[in-house]
Formats: C-alpha cells, structure tokens, sequence
C-alpha cells in the first residue's frame, strides 16, 4: 500500500471501479474500511482496488464490497458520499442473507460514533486508576465532572444510534432523535421507577414495563426501524399541505407508546437473554469461552463481522455492569499488535519493517486491520501465532476472573485499566497475565535472511 493524499481522486477512482453509483444498494463505512453492497461485483474490481494507492486491501464478506482502508477511512467516505445519490443507499432491491444483513446493520450503526465511546471509555479507565490509587480525589469537584462527561455518551447512547440508524433506514434523522430522546427523558425514568415499586401504570389500557432505556442498544434500532414504515406511511396518506407539520406528530404519537409497550420490553429481554447465555458459558466453561474470543476475534474483524457482538456486549455493562468479551478481545489485539511489532524487529527487509512498525503503532490504539492486512496475514505465521498468543492470553485472564467494568470501544493497551475493579482484584492481574505469555511467545520467533517466519528456540 503506497501513501495516498487525493483522497477525492481515490474515492472517485474506487467508485468507478465498482461500476458506479447505479451499481451500488448500500454504502456506508466502519472504522477501518468502505462497506458496499454492490447489485453485481465487476469482474477484476478486487485486484485493481487493491493495488491502488491508499488501499491495504479488498474483503469479500457477509455480502459486502470491503475496501480496507484504515484510519484515513473518513476522508473517502466524506468524498464518495458526496458522489452517491442517497436514495440508492439504503434499498437494496438484492435478497440478502439475514446474517449478512444484522452484521452489516451493526456496522453501519455503531462505527460512525465508535470513537466517541472509545474516548469516552478512556477516560472512564484513567478514572479508575485514579481513584484506585488515590480514592480520596473521588470527593473533588473536578473528579465529579470528568465522571459525569465521560459518562454522558452512554447516556444518552440511543440518540447516536437513533442518527445513525436514521440513515441506514432511510428515515428523517430528527424525528428518529426525538423519539430517542422521549426514551431516555428523565420523566420516563421516574415513571418507571414507580412500576418497578409495584405501581401499575397504563397507556390506554396497556400496562407499561419498568424498562430503562439510558444506555440500551436493542430498543433503539428496532424503534427506528418500525419508525421508517411509520414515516413512509404517513407521507403517503398525508395531503402534501400538512405533511411537514403532521408527519412528526404522528410519528411520535405512535411510535414512542409501541416502543414502551412492546418493543423496548422485549428487545432489552431478548438482549438480556443472549447477553446470559453467554455468561452463563463463561461462567460454566471459562477456558473455553476465553480462548474462543481470544483466537477467533481476529478472524471475525478479517471478514469485518465483529460487529455483530457489540450488541451482546452493550447488554453486558447494561444488565450487569461489566464486560468479559471485552477482555479478552482487548487481548487478542495486543498479540496482533505484538506479532507486527516482532515483524518490525526480526525482519531485515527495510519496507517490511516501516510498515510492520507502523501497524503495530495503529494497533496500539486498539485498530489491528492493518497489522492485520499489511503485516501478519500476509506472512501468514505471524497471524497464526497472534491468535494462539490472543486464545493463550485470553484463556489465563480467565483463571483470574477477568472482566472489564467500564465500555472500551476500541479494546487494547490504553483500555487495560477498565478491568480495575476493588470488587475483583484479581481481574486487573488477570488482563496483566498475558503480557508474559505475549512476552515469551513474540521472543521466540523472528525472519531468517529470505524473510519467511519461523521459530528460533532461545531465551529472552
């Protein structure tokens, strides 16, 4: 991949290669790539996106066109959205399969504001640390207000999915944060802290649930889903006189009550449910759950699925207040991360090592696509190595009961502290474990003179 600037003609050479915007049903991005969802993929497209400059790399997957672009993802995007008529981003006339659709709904969503929760997260951590080393700065005002900010975008998180899932369902962006809004206004916090004092409360007969909605994924996605056939619905009954004025309304008189009756309480049920049955493996299989995550959470952000476990995720600090999958992806990246930076060290090819270098740093932020595209999947053993190191890791932080108790966004280095818990002492340790095995796996390979991998048996 050669350094790129133009980032408009990259975007303008990426749609052309794609057959255009008559080519494409959906478009969004991640944090890394481009996400399309092409009506037909052009023959030899792949191979001449993925020797354009700026390009790590083309991913077939979950029915998507993915252009692997890294951190500079936004300024293509910015550009090809302006290149794309928006009124074929979101119909998708193609039968996708469910899978593929949930997975590319979940990126779409979530990677737009994903750097706001992890900024938000980091402060949480550094937060943590703080008060474990010195609780006695908790009481100061100015710890009060770093807390409450870097509380504030889990808050109000259903109004970022509200925006973002706006778009993906093609409905109108304010009306969507408005009826986000009405969920996680205060008033329905009281209201439903009275049912849950065993008050019974109705809207027009129908008993409401005590669900909170600060913080929850589920009901948000689904209301603005049911939202955009309630809007496309009433403009198209509506005079064209009073649509402007009316459609709102009758958006928010129908949609909110249906989210507190019926859809809020049984999305955040079945999340709670999923949510669970994962923890109750971890709870029965802890090795099995941790090595799992571990060693296959870089093959899901491959083929860029990992999206799809936010969800699962979200309803863990929701429903119990921490996190394991967290953990343990937080470690798989590290070893991918470690096994670009032994790359970086053993390699005597002066290019391999720049770039190898350069991953590892990206991965230190918590982004491994392009250690992942650039370095080790190429050499194949590298990445190998990064998963067993990552399933390793992850299987020891088990045995200490290792869980994150603050949300991460981008899990790695910087977020280790969010395992600090004066609850569970044992798992900060735990997460800390696996840096000796990184250490003592990484030591012990390196590149001979022809630049392939292999294992040199010698001691740190």
């Amino acid at each position: 991949m050669a350094a790129v600037r133009d980032y408009a003609q990259l975007a303008k050479d990426i749609l052309s290669e794609v057959g255009g915007q008559d080519n494409i049903n959906q478009f969004s991005r991640c944090a890394t790539r481009l996400r399309l969802v092409l009506k037909e993929t052009p023959e030899g497209a792949a191979d001449k996106i993925k020797e354009m400059p700026g390009v790590i790399t083309v991913v077939l997957s979950g029915g998507q066109f993915q252009v692997v672009i890294g951190t500079h993802v936004q300024d293509v995007y910015s550009v090809m959205g302006s290149l794309v008529d928006s009124s074929l981003l979101s119909e998708g006339k193609e039968k996708v399969r469910v899978l593929d659709a949930i997975i590319a709904s979940m990126s779409a969503i979530f990677a737009p504001f994903v750097y706001i929760l992890a900024g938000a997260g980091i402060l949480q951590g550094a937060l943590i640390f703080t008060n474990y080393l010195n609780p006695a700065l908790t009481g100061t005002g100015a710890f009060e207000v770093l807390n409450f900010m870097s509380w504030t975008p889990f808050v109000f998180l259903p109004v970022f999915i509200a925006f973002t899932a706006s778009k993906l369902f093609n409905c109108n962006p304010l009306i969507a944060v408005v009826c986000a809004c009405a969920l996680i206004n205060p008033s329905w916090a009281d209201i439903a802290a009275r049912i849950a004092d065993g008050e019974l409360i109705t809207f027009l007969g129908l008993p409401l649930a005590k669900t909170v909605y600060t913080a929850s994924v589920l009901p948000a996605i689904f209301m603005i889903w049911a939202l955009s056939y309630v809007e496309r619905f009433v403009k198209r009954v509506l005079p064209d006189l009073v649509t402007e004025l009316f459609t709102p309304l009758i958006c928010m008189l129908i949609i909110v009550p249906v989210t507190l009756v019926v859809i809020g309480p049984a999305t955040s049920f079945v999340a709670s449910m999923i949510a669970t049955g994962y923890n109750a493996l971890y709870e029965s299989a802890p090795l099995v759950a941790a090595a799992m995550i571990g060693g296959l959470w870089q093959v899901l952000v491959i083929f860029g699925v990992h999206w799809g476990i936010t969800p699962i995720v979200l309803a863990n600090y929701e429903n119990f207040g921490y996190d394991s999958i967290q953990a343990f992806c937080g470690i798989a990246v590290v070893a991918q991360m470690a096994a670009a930076f032994a790359v970086g060290f053993k390699s005597r090819n002066t290019r391999m090592k720049t770039t190898a270098f350069s991953a590892g740093l990206t991965g230190f932020f918590g982004i491994t696509e392009p250690a992942i595209y650039g370095v080790t999947l190429r050499l194949k053993k590298p990445f190998i190595c990064g998963c067993i190191g990552g399933a390793i890791g992850a299987a020891v932080a088990s045995m200490f009961n290792a869980y994150y108790y603050v949300y991460a966004g981008l899990a790695g280095i910087l977020t280790v502290v969010n395992g600090i818990s004066p609850d569970n002492p044992s798992s900060f340790i735990g997460i800390l474990a696996y840096w000796h095995i990184g250490r003592y796996r990484y030591c012990h390979c390196g590149y001979n003179r022809a630049g392939l991998f292999r294992w040199i048996h010698r001691p740190c």
